[in-house]
């Protein structure tokens, strides 16, 4: 082990051999030292002196639209959405059982089609099924198709609009 020249310590001034090229204080010193930082940094000093805990330090506690990182509650909806089909368990429109169906079978639907407005009261349990025809997705498809038809100019014709005798 290196030995370093002694010196004194910055805080008694007491001649001392320092453990590393870096070292200010004498044993006695750095060990009150290092509790007094210590004490410095932990949240009951913060708090009994008046030291306002900031994000990230465990003092927002703050929940929903008065938390500072609240958008659209968007991370309540996700949470919420499993406990749904597990307390409902059934689709709301028609009574189909969704206890073992997968993600890809039903879905959380927002009654007032406002995605941000995430209350529970909004909230309802649908089957895949119900989800689409509440969106009249039958129909936006049948749209699609129809627009296809006429871009790439597909071979299927055009059901005539009369029929000739």
């Amino acid at each position: 082990m290196k030995q370093f020249p002694e010196k004194p310590c910055d805080i008694c001034g007491e001649i001392y051999t320092p453990t590393g090229p870096a070292a200010k204080y004498c044993v006695r010193c750095a060990a009150v030292r290092k509790a007094a930082v210590l004490d410095r940094s932990s949240k009951k000093f913060q708090l009994r002196n008046g030291v306002r805990l900031g994000v990230g330090k465990g003092g927002n506690n703050a929940k929903g639209r008065e938390d500072s990182q609240f958008k659209t509650g968007i991370s309540f909806f996700i949470k919420t959405v499993k406990v749904i089909r597990d307390e409902i368990r059934y689709c709301e429109r028609c009574g189909k059982d969704l206890k073992g169906a997968s993600a890809f079978q039903w879905a959380t639907h927002h009654k007032d089609h406002d995605r941000t407005n995430n209350v529970r009261s909004n909230l309802e349990l649908l089957c895949k099924r119900c989800h689409q025809l509440e969106h009249d997705c039958a129909d936006n498809f049948s749209k699609v198709q129809r627009l296809d038809r006429k871009i790439v100019g597909n071979s299927v014709p055009e059901a005539p609009d009369t029929i000739a005798a």
